[in-house]
């Protein structure tokens, strides 16, 4: 290494870098979480009651994410199913029909995952979903979402028929005024915070 690249200025992180970084410290330093979580989700059950007419995806919450398992049980008690995703190779996701709370094990890193042993059994078509409800690391108010860098649910947005609601579950501090979309980028209808449900498209 020469003198030069010792005395050269770090590099400049890509805004959109930048930005995930700067939400994802807001998120892990949010007090009250469990609490804001579940006004989230009474929020959610209130805009959007689900019924067995139609057929819901909810993420199964990982880290500071707005806690989903509450909304998932309550789910299932009311409807008898809701579709979850999981981690496939090549960034995607694999939809599973789950039908109890139980059939959620801890897989790799000790996140809860639909039981491997069921998967080969039930497979869901994300062009039978009605709604889809997904985590982010940032939204702005036009449904824009900024995701964690790999792609696994932009790659599943692009999946869903167009009239298939997608609503967001966020918590307040997630949401800053712009997000530059990318060309493939899929926004939400709504996003759902602590505090609002904010209207971003026409369903």
């Amino acid at each position: 290494m020469g003198a030069d690249e010792l005395n050269s200025p770090p590099p400049i992180p890509h805004p959109k870098q930048a930005l995930r970084q700067e939400l994802l410290a807001a998120r892990r330093s949010l007090p009250e979480r469990t609490d804001r979580s579940q006004k989230i989700c009474n929020r959610f059950r209130e805009a959007f009651p689900l019924t067995s007419s139609s057929r819901s995806l909810v993420y199964v919450s990982i880290r500071e994410e707005v806690e989903t398992i509450s909304l998932l049980t309550n789910t299932l008690q009311a409807v008898g199913e809701v579709v979850v995703p999981y981690c496939l190779p090549d960034y995607q996701l694999g939809l599973f029909p789950l039908k109890q709370i139980s059939e959620l094990k801890k897989g790799a890193y000790g996140i809860l995952e639909p039981d491997p042993e069921l998967r080969a059994e039930r497979y869901v078509d994300p062009q039978s979903l009605d709604l889809a409800v997904v985590p982010g690391v940032g939204f702005d108010p036009l449904g824009n979402r900024l995701g964690y860098g790999k792609g696994y649910f932009d790659r599943l947005l692009g999946r869903l028929r167009p009239e298939c609601l997608r609503v967001a579950l966020a918590f307040e501090c997630q949401l800053v005024p712009t997000i530059q979309p990318q060309p493939h980028d899929i926004p939400m209808h709504y996003i759902v915070t602590e505090q609002q449900t904010l209207a971003c498209q026409p369903s």
